[in-house]
């Protein structure tokens, strides 16, 4: 096995250790397909930004430069206590949209979602 293998098996087990038994997927394991579809196109577990009520991924080639702190600088993706998926688009400010999907809609709609880039016309989400 590689380092480079060796490195990224690594930084998976650092991020599912840092979620700990607080997030225990249904039956139907959402959490977990949804987590393998995003950490395999290059989203990262946020282990900053989560806590005991919610995960959260960001995705890095969406990533923007912004001295105001109200700007969100990348595309980011949370699931709740609820088990709501939701996004937000990377550039939107305080006033910015946060999209509520299930699993599945989600997973429909990820190449959209990673597509989008600050300044773009919103997506209509399927």
């Amino acid at each position: 096995m590689s380092k480079r293998s060796q490195a990224k098996k690594a930084r998976r087990r650092k991020r599912q250790a840092a979620r700990g038994p607080r997030w225990e997927p249904g039956a139907d394991n959402d959490l977990e397909i949804v987590d393998g579809e995003l950490t395999s196109n290059g989203w990262e577990f946020d282990v900053e930004f989560s806590t005991d009520e919610m995960a959260t991924w960001f995705y890095p080639p969406s990533g923007i430069s912004s001295e105001d702190e109200t700007v969100e600088t990348v595309t980011r993706i949370w699931l709740t206590a609820e088990e709501e998926w939701h996004v937000i688009l990377v550039g939107s400010g305080e006033d910015g949209v946060d999209f509520v999907f299930s699993a599945d809609s989600l997973l429909d709609n990820l190449e959209t979602i990673e597509g989008y880039r600050a300044g773009d016309p919103v997506p209509d989400f399927a």
